[in-house]
């Protein structure tokens, strides 16, 4: 299914590939296993009037739907058991989150996320680079990271993993991503970034940043 729905975007950038792998696409609301209503591509929905503000179609008739049908379809879940695969609860929605919807708003959740991580990765935080001048492969593994945990999160509870992001030291960053409570798989693509990062990263460049940072000491 993912698949299917990925094709309609054979040009997407890597970064909505990435992000729709792990998260997965949902159309429909559910409780995550933190008990979180949530829908599309992993979006948190934190409020029944954030709920409303989606663009969200009856399944039955494909006609947008009513604030009051939303309203009902967000109580009717909240009033569910968290824990349950995300299928599970498809049987009790009448509305859906349409595909392109979903890729539209997960386009703008990255961008947003992406200016968090420039505000975070900057010389002027004691980084050697800013964010978009890093190589690519660890700017989505940052991406990953961010969206799986939030910016704040990951710029207050990491101080190991964001030591070794200084430092440029892609290969201890590999070591430091690990999260508990997401696959083995993602955390392995994200370490995988990282190291891809390290062999990307020419011995030349690394050679003249540290040279250009001893001489502006």
């Amino acid at each position: 299914m993912l698949k299917r729905l990925l094709s309609k975007h054979r040009t997407s950038s890597p970064a909505v590939r990435h992000i729709c792998h792990f998260e997965g696409v949902i159309d429909h609301l559910y409780l995550d296993t933190r008990g979180n209503p949530t829908i599309g591509v992993g979006f948190h929905v934190a409020s029944q009037d954030a709920f409303t503000r989606l663009s969200l179609r009856d399944k039955r008739t494909n006609k947008p739907a009513s604030r009051a049908q939303k309203q009902q379809e967000y109580r009717t879940l909240k009033r569910l058991p968290a824990g349950k695969t995300a299928r599970w609860y498809e049987q009790h929605c009448t509305l859906h989150l349409p595909h392109s919807e979903s890729m539209r708003l997960l386009e703008e959740q990255i961008r947003a996320f992406e200016q968090e991580l420039a505000r975070l990765i900057c010389p002027a935080n004691g980084y050697t680079r800013a964010y978009h001048q890093l190589p690519e492969n660890a700017r989505l593994a940052l991406l990953d990271l961010a969206y799986n945990l939030g910016t704040t999160n990951l710029s207050s509870r990491w101080p190991k993993l964001l030591a070794a992001l200084k430092r440029e030291d892609w290969q201890q960053a590999a070591n430091e991503c690990a999260r508990k409570h997401v696959s083995k798989a993602r955390n392995q693509a994200t370490r995988q970034l990282f190291m891809q990062a390290s062999k990307n990263d020419s011995l030349v460049a690394r050679l003249l940043r540290r040279l250009w940072r001893k001489l502006w000491r």
